[in-house]
């Protein structure tokens, strides 16, 4: 009976590792948004400080950039290359190793005449380690060069075990960061 009183506590904390991501944003509330009808990435602007964007997962680059070129377009902005933009795009993950213990409890016993028994037993503890990716998605004025506004979906990039799920879970989080764009003054 021992076993199956801690037996949840390991499956708890495998749920609340893999658990879905929390978005949030900020933004300049004096930022002139009802202007903004183009676009263009950051990376491929006159501000960009390097032109060679190093990228550590070319996949999943295409992948969050075809989800906010897809929900921008969706919201009435158009990707402007061939003059300046309105705004710049940027976006960026960030990696976190996280960790969790789980324990198991084991208990043998021989159950004798009372007073008179044996008992025993111990705790298995171990160590589970796994990486939350956030997403931060910017929007930068290009007259002004200045961030006017910042999303972040945190756990969005974390266990992503197939192609499918990384492409339904990246677009999702795109989408559910730019819910709040362009942002409704009070």
């Amino acid at each position: 009976m021992r076993i199956w009183k801690f037996a949840p506590l390991p499956l708890l904390a495998l749920v609340m590792a893999c658990a879905t991501y929390s978005v949030r944003y900020d933004f300049d509330s004096h930022a002139t948004f009802a202007s903004y009808k183009t676009f263009d990435w950051y990376a491929a602007s006159r501000f960009a400080k390097d032109k060679g964007v190093k990228v550590d997962n070319p996949i999943m680059d295409r992948r969050v950039s075809y989800a906010v070129e897809k929900e921008l377009n969706a919201r009435g902005y158009k990707r402007e290359t061939a003059a300046d933009p309105d705004f710049l795009v940027t976006y960026y993950p960030v990696w976190q190793e996280k960790k969790y213990w789980s324990s198991t409890q084991l208990g043998w016993g021989y159950w004798g005449f009372r007073p008179f028994g044996i008992n025993i037993g111990t705790s298995i503890g171990q160590e589970h380690k796994y990486k939350e990716g956030t997403i931060v998605l910017e929007i930068v004025d290009f007259k002004t060069n200045q961030m006017v506004w910042q999303s972040v979906a945190e756990g969005a990039l974390t266990d992503l075990d197939s192609p499918e799920k990384a492409d339904s879970m990246v677009a999702k989080a795109v989408h559910d960061m730019l819910n709040q764009f362009p942002p409704q003054k009070p």
